[in-house]
Formats: structure tokens, sequence, C-alpha cells
């Protein structure tokens, strides 16, 4: 790549002319601007630059080899226009959504050359000009305001090393409070900003005059390590060892000229524990959220296990004959074991591969029930909203994802969930669906949510990947042994036809594939060269394509980097599934270019939309805040089920192209058409349980295409991530079934 050569710093004082590019993402812009002396090219991060409005720039010219020289602005400070016609061209430039020549033209003539200083001084003076009220004042004063505190802010930071991209997020997440957030706790920015590590908080950190062995800085860095160790490799607590050499890692800097201590960072951690910041068990250590989680959930799960219900057996065999009858098949005896167990017990675990028959035994719990106790009410629950709905159409009531189930929503300044404890859930039956999906966190509000008098069924595969999010809840309720547990292991023969199937429980025994040639629903196509499997993929997609709807074609990939990789494979396939064209609307934000047509998803929880990530939808159309009168930024819609979101500019990070996902972001979704690619490229991330993930994700064809090698590596690798929890620990030591009859939960021993 070829560099550009600084030739000295200056200042460029000139008129914006004309927009060359601009990035939305990042704010990058390459600009003509007129100056005394000529046309000069500036490029830089810029929050907005006007045609026909004057600035002064300030950063180095530069000379680039392909587009001659330019002048690099570090920052910009708008110099505001003092004549009638140049005000009036600044207010209709499109600084103000909606706003445009003739409101401008009104606000001149009634003001003159103190506009600018009446909108903001006295903004309620706009109301005196004929034409406009106060919602369209309201719109001008608030976007003047806004756009110059955000060149303030982004001056200050970067003037502290923070560059224009990053101050463009900071300022999108704390407005005017920007520079006081960062005054105050620069570490702060690595919860609350995507992106942002330790080591870019802490070099603000440092220009803001933190030293290097301040015990701020040293708890900020234990915190970070155990935090990251929870939320991105999924442990419930780190061990004391463990966080101290990890963060004594993150600490010392290769500049650091008097290394840190083991006995400074064991200090700060006493201090974080004694301010109650961070939880000490045994030696293990705990962010203090996550060690109520776990202890509270065992406390509750333990209390639902030894609750037993009273049932007229003869009503239940009967019920089961009109299960049976209804489902017109003979359940196996494990299958009506399963039946009665769920009418007996507070808690019940299922478990079993695909084609074991869950879906089977849900659906006749239902019936059971109902026939039995006729004015049951049955509530039904899964972590994703694909699983949800999924779950609902096996059944055809109404099922939630768990976060609208206990009523997620924003009260007195924060996420919090309406039902809980104080507010329990109402019925007589609960069924959650791919409980292996659901972290220690949601895990605990759901059961905060659940009364005494309610049976609860939990049904999922264990032997899938774990939770994204901290513990691995499913599997440490099994392994107990303190829980009612029943594990389904034979495949059915109406499922058996299922090469699939039959696949994915071979994979499960760390066996190899087998398939029919092309005549099965499974297929391994050879193919060593990730080039040709990538062409081989285009070719695959596009005649799955002929007979199936996008939405249920869907390939999935280890890792996102790699030609085989996610984010590759997107760009491949929307070149080739939605190219651009004349008329189709487009919107580039960064490297990744977003097109009506396209099939996106969320990957981050949006609950002011409803939107929680891993949902998938299509870009509806692009509005541009220029043309769009009650927009202030430019939008995509998209539609998720039936439902058109709106997504601002600055919301456009939680989005992302989905022709390929990871298995992680597939997990408890089903596809009619699933290709998974297969390369040593993604060597360290072929395990056992992945591959077994993503072949479950298949309904109808599962396409294998890719190295022998990689496909054996991926069978055979049976290597899982260690994850520290204690969920396991804490149900043996709260004992085994009990005896104990429904009743209200302080009958039970400790109210929790």
């Amino acid at each position: 790549m070829a560099e550009q050569r600084t030739i000295f710093e200056a200042e460029v004082v000139g008129e914006v002319q004309k927009i060359y590019f601009r990035d939305e993402g990042n704010l990058y812009t390459v600009a003509g601007v007129d100056t005394e002396t000529g046309r000069v090219t500036v490029i830089g991060h810029f929050p907005q630059l006007l045609p026909g409005q004057r600035y002064t720039f300030c950063g180095q010219w530069t000379l680039h080899p392909k587009y001659g020289q330019q002048f690099k602005a570090q920052s910009c400070q708008e110099i505001l226009p003092t004549s009638r016609e140049g005000i009036k061209a600044y207010l209709a430039s499109g600084l103000i959504p909606g706003v445009g020549e003739k409101t401008a033209a009104r606000l001149v003539d009634h003001f003159g050359e103190e506009t600018l200083d009446i909108i903001a001084q006295y903004p309620q003076r706009l109301l005196e000009v004929p034409g406009i009220g106060e919602k369209t004042a309201a719109k001008i004063t608030a976007a003047v305001e806004a756009n110059r505190e955000l060149e303030r802010v982004m001056v200050f930071l970067q003037a502290h090393g923070i560059s224009p991209n990053l101050a463009l997020k900071i300022y999108r997440q704390y407005g005017d409070e920007s520079l006081e957030v960062v005054r105050e706790n620069p570490y702060r920015l690595t919860e609350d900003i995507f992106g942002v590590g330790f080591a870019t908080a802490d070099r603000i950190a440092r220009q803001l005059g933190v030293f290097l062995h301040d015990p701020f800085r040293l708890q900020a860095g234990l915190s970070y390590v155990l935090s990251e160790a929870c939320y991105q490799q999924g442990h419930t607590y780190l061990p004391e060892e463990k966080l101290l050499e990890g963060a004594l890692k993150l600490l010392n800097t290769p500049d650091i000229e008097e290394p840190i201590e083991g006995e400074e960072v064991t200090a700060a951690l006493d201090a974080l524990v004694g301010k109650g910041e961070l939880i000490r068990e045994g030696k293990g250590i705990y962010l203090p959220s996550l060690f109520q989680a776990e202890t509270r959930l065992a406390d509750r799960l333990a209390k639902l296990a030894r609750l037993r219900y009273e049932i007229d057996e003869s009503k239940v065999r009967e019920a089961v004959a009109g299960v049976e009858r209804d489902l017109d098949l003979t359940l196996a005896p494990q299958q009506i074991q399963v039946l009665f167990q769920a009418l007996q017990k507070g808690l019940l675990i299922v478990t079993g591969g695909p084609g074991t028959g869950k879906s089977t035994i849900v659906s006749g719990i239902i019936q059971v029930l109902q026939a039995v106790e006729p004015r049951a009410r049955v509530l039904l629950a899964a972590p994703t909203g694909r699983a949800a709905k999924r779950l609902s159409e096996l059944t055809g009531l109404e099922a939630k994802t768990i976060h609208r189930l206990l009523g997620f929503r924003w009260e007195e300044g924060r996420w919090e969930f309406t039902l809980g404890e104080e507010k329990p859930l109402e019925g007589e039956l609960l069924v959650v669906d791919e409980f292996s999906m659901v972290d220690l966190a949601l895990a605990y509000h759901l059961f905060q949510a659940v009364p005494a008098g309610m049976r609860v069924v939990l049904v999922g595969d264990v032997d899938q990947l774990p939770s994204v999010g901290p513990g691995h809840v499913l599997r440490d309720i099994i392994a107990a042994g303190t829980i009612p547990t029943v594990r389904l292991t034979h495949i059915f023969r109406q499922a058996g036809a299922s090469q699939i199937v039959l696949n994915a429980h071979r994979i499960n025994r760390g066996q190899m594939i087998e398939t029919r040639g092309q005549q099965g629903d499974f297929l391994f196509l050879s193919q060593e060269e990730p080039e040709r499997a990538l062409a081989a993929i285009r070719r695959l997609v596009r005649r799955a394509l002929e007979s199936l709807p996008l939405e249920e074609v869907q390939v999935i990939s280890p890792m996102h980097n790699h030609i085989l990789g996610v984010e590759n494979l997107n760009r491949v396939l929307q070149e080739e599934l939605n190219p651009p064209a004349p008329g189709k609307k487009e919107y580039q934000v960064g490297k990744t270019t977003f097109r009506v047509g396209d099939k996106v998803m969320a990957i981050k929880n949006n609950y002011d939309k409803g939107v929680f990530n891993g949902n998938m939808g299509r870009i509806t159309d692009i509005l541009l805040a220029r043309e769009t009168e009650d927009l202030a930024e430019d939008t995509l819609l998209v539609e998720f089920d039936g439902e058109t979101v709106a997504y601002r500019r600055s919301e456009l990070d939680e989005l992302t192209l989905a022709y390929a996902v990871t298995v992680h972001k597939a997990q408890g979704s089903e596809f009619a058409f699933c290709l998974f690619p297969l390369s040593t490229q993604h060597w360290y991330m072929l395990q056992r349980n992945l591959f077994y993930t993503a072949v479950t994700r298949g309904k109808k064809m599962v396409v294998l295409i890719g190295s022998r090698r990689a496909l054996r590596r991926a069978i055979r690798n049976n290597t899982v991530q260690q994850r520290y929890t204690r969920l396991k620990e804490r149900l043996q030591a709260l004992g085994g079934e009990g005896k104990t009859e429904p009743g209200d939960w302080d009958d039970l021993g400790q109210h929790w």
C-alpha cells in the first residue's frame, strides 16, 4: 500500500465546495475546499461538512503518490456566516433535516444577521416567524446546538489521542456528558462502548494523567480481566491466581520502566473486594451480579426439584392414549415415563439429540396436562425469536422469547424485567426450549419469576455449544445429578431415514459421517482449495434459491476470518445474490455496503426496537435525512418477522449482513438448506460440539464442502473449553430430590 509522506503542519481556511467522498460510519471525508490561493483537497474525520460553509482546518500537508498533495486535517472549526445570504445558505444546507430554502429565508427575513445568535441564545423567539411552529423550532435549535457540542467534544477528545471514529462513538453514547465521563473514568469506555478494549481506555487515562502504578488503574485492570473472562469466555468466576496473572500481563505494558509487582495487584484486588465491587469465595473471584445469580439460581432450582404433585394415574393414562391417537403414533415406554414425570415433578430436564422425540414430548406434555387439568395455563418460551416461533408452530400455542415473557422494559433509567419474585409468572406449566443457549444471568431472572405452584420443563440438547454468555447452565444442572433428568437416546424410525439425524449422532459419538452419494439429505463435497470451495458455495446457494426463499438458505461458518470465513462469504454472496443495480438504494458504513433486499442480522439486543441478538431480517428501504423531513439521521428500514424496524445511521453497527453467519449466531435456528464450509484455515475452531451444532441447524438438506482433513479434525477434536462455574457444586451441596409438596417458597426453607 502506498504511503502518504508528511511535509509540515499547517492551517487551511476556506469554503467547502464539494464532498468527493464520505463514509457515514466513521465520518471519513474527502472534500474540495476553496481558499484564497485556490482549490485544496482536505481529508479527515469530520462530524459534518456543509458545502458553501467556511471552516478552519488544522493539520498537515501530505503528498500521496497517487492523488497528489492533500491536507490531512486533525480538527476543524466552523466559521459561522455573518451575511444574510451566507446564513440562508447555512440553514438550508442540510444541517437541519426538513429545513430548506423557504424556511431558511423566512428566518433570515425576520431576524436578519442576528439569526444564528437568536437560535443559540433565544430559541423561543423562533415562534415569531410566520409558518414556524413549536416542532420545527425545537428541531432547528436542537440541530444547531448538537452540531456545535459534537464539534467541541471531538476537538477535546482528539487532543487527548482519541481517534475521530472513537470520539464519535463516545459522543453517541454519552451525548453532552461525554467530556465529564471521560475525565472522571476513562476505563468506563470498556464497559459501555462496543470495541473499546483496555489498551485504548488505558492510553486515554494516561493522556489524562493517570500513572501506571496508580491503584485506580490497577483496579480497573483487574475488573476488566474478570469481566472479559466472564462475558467473552463464558466463565462465572476466575481462580484468584489466574485473575492476578492475567491482570499483571495486561497492566505491564511494553513501555513500563518499573514493572508492577504481584503485591501491588493483590492489594488492588483486596481493595475491590473490600468495597464490594468484587466478591471472593474461597479461591474464586466473582463479579457481584454473577455471584448472586449463581447462588440464588442453585437455591431456586433445588427447591423446585423437591416439589411433588399428586396425580390421578388413570386419568393420565387415558390422556396419554388420547395423545397417541391425535399424533397417530405409539409412544415408547421412555416417552410415556417422561409424560408422567412432567406432571409429577416441579422441575424436569429433557435432553437428547435430533430425532429422539423432544418435540413429540413437548406436545404430549401439554396435551396430557390440559386433559387432566382442563383449566391449566401453559407458558412457552425460548431464548431466540426463531426458536420461539418454531415452538409455537409445533404446539399451536403462543411462545415468546424469555425476555418478552418476563416483560423486559426500560424502567426508571435502566432496563429491567417487569416480572420477578415480587410479581411472578402466572400459570401451571412453563416449558423452555433450546435451554442449552440460556446463560447464567438469564436463567437466574427466569427462575426468579417462577412461582411455587408452577411445573417447569427445560428442553435442550446438552451436547450443543454452550451459551454465548457466562455459565454452562444446562450441562451443570444435568451433571449435578440432583435434578430429575431424562436423556432421550432412541432415534425413532420416522426420523431414522434422515441422514442429517443419523450423521449428527455419528458426529456426537466421534464417528465419521456416512453419505449416499447425491441421493440423500446430507452431502460432503471434497474440495481442498478454499478458492474453489468458495466458487462452489456461490453456485450451490444460487441453486438452492431456485426452490427456497432466502430466509431458508443459510451458510454457516466456524469463523469470521479467511476466505471461507463469515466476512468474506457475506461480501461474495451479496455480490452474487444482491448486486448493485440502477435505482437500487445502498448505503456505505465502513467496509460494509447495505442494499435494499439484503439479508441482515441484529448483533446486539435493542429492547427499544424489540429486536434481539441473532434476529434475521431484510432491508426494505433506505431513507436519507436530507430527503425526509421527519428524520434526524439517515435510516435503514429492516423487516423482522413481518414488523418493520428503523435503524438510524448511528445504530448501524448493530446490524451485519447475514448471507453467512457463525455457528453461535445460528444456534437456536433451523433452516431448510444449510451449507457448512470446512477449511484447515479454521483449524483451532474445528471442534466436535461446534460441528454438531452446525449440522443440527439443517432441516431438509445439509451440505459440507471443503477439506477431508478439516472434516476429520472437526469430528475427532472433542476438546471443550473449560468454563469456571460452581453451579454444579452448589446444587450438589443443596442435596437431591425430596418429598416436599407444593406451597409457598417460605415453607421450603430460606426465602431467596
